[in-house]
């Protein structure tokens, strides 16, 4: 059976600033000026991406969409709050029979969090924003900040800001 340590090693992961362990993979030979980030980009980029269940991805929010894709493990609980501050989750994994889903799109500017519930478990899934990453377009959420704006969703914040 291939254990999380294996993926991390033979896939080259590196930890990620979110959380978990990620490794850019692909992205366009070209780039353009993407105006609602101020400047170049690429047209996409794409990483392979493990969570687990000590190393959830922590909530931040992306200036641009982002499609994520099932691969392997577990499933990942993805948690969004929208620009209106309206909650909703959306599970992303292989068993479609019980409404997991296989890939899924978080919209720019969505303030999202994901992790793996299962304690003994990971995942691993690709994320392709367009247009491509980059950190300047990354702003990650600490605990005390996120709860003030959104005090109802405080126990979640607990469990999946940044400290």
């Amino acid at each position: 059976m291939i254990t999380r340590q294996d993926y991390i090693k033979q896939l080259n992961l590196e930890p990620h600033p979110e959380g978990g362990w990620y490794k850019q993979l692909h992205h366009s030979e070209d780039t353009f000026f993407a105006p609602e980030s101020h400047g170049d980009r690429y047209r996409y980029t794409s990483i392979l991406f493990l969570l687990d269940y000590g190393s959830p991805s922590h909530f931040h929010r992306l200036n641009h969409d982002e499609l994520w894709y099932f691969h392997a493990g577990k499933p990942i609980i993805i948690h969004c709050i929208d620009k209106t501050g309206k909650y909703s989750n959306f599970k992303l994994g292989s068993d479609i029979l019980h409404g997991e889903q296989l890939q899924l799109r978080v919209p720019k500017n969505t303030i999202f969090a994901s992790e793996v519930t299962d304690p003994d478990s990971f995942a691993v899934v690709s994320c392709m924003v367009s247009p491509g990453f980059d950190f300047h377009d990354f702003e990650l959420f600490h605990k005390a900040d996120l709860a003030a704006d959104y005090p109802m969703y405080k126990d979640l914040i607990d469990r999946l800001g940044a400290e």
